[in-house]
């Protein structure tokens, strides 16, 4: 039976109000769409932020996230922007909009979507941290290339949650 995703609120939810949301999204059984559902397993107990494994659901995390206050909302998820397997991209909220059509499809409702209606509800920044996959077929597990990149994605991902939002967003990491 597939969960319909996790959450781990890393610290007291009172202290989390004003922070970051972290949301990882994926179908662990499509290869490396499971990229943001492994990320944040790899940071439970690292970080203090409010994170939501969300698997290929991100929707039904909309009002968790939003009585949160979050002040900046970061998705993980496989996208293909045209990098190469293992890659990783930050991207703007603007810019989640242009990449839909790069986004894997195993979302009930589409990421762009779930990223507006998180932006609109609680003014906070929205950010995607793309990771450009190798297989996608039903059944397989993460390439070599994404589950070697994965240790840097988790320290990015670290990085970026204990700094402000960088100015770069869509620049090749």
């Amino acid at each position: 039976m597939l969960r319909e995703g996790r959450e781990t609120a890393e610290g007291e939810t009172g202290k989390l109000s004003g922070s970051t949301v972290v949301i990882g999204v994926g179908n662990r059984l499509r290869g490396d769409d499971a990229v943001g559902c492994s990320v944040i397993d790899a940071l439970k107990g690292k970080v203090a932020a409010l994170l939501f494994d969300a698997e290929s659901a991100p929707e039904n995390f909309i009002e968790p996230a939003v009585e949160t206050k979050p002040t900046r909302i970061l998705f993980i998820d496989a996208c293909d922007f045209g990098g190469k397997p293992g890659e990783f991209k930050l991207f703007g909220r603007e810019e989640i909009g242009r990449l839909a059509l790069g986004l894997v499809s195993t979302h009930t409702l589409p990421l762009t979507l779930t990223a507006e209606l998180l932006e609109q509800r609680t003014g906070a920044e929205v950010w995607l941290l793309g990771v450009q996959p190798a297989r996608l077929e039903f059944g397989a597990q993460m390439s070599r290339q994404v589950a070697k990149a994965l240790p840097a994605i988790v320290e990015f991902v670290r990085d970026w949650l204990s700094a402000a939002p960088p100015d770069n967003a869509g620049s090749q990491l």
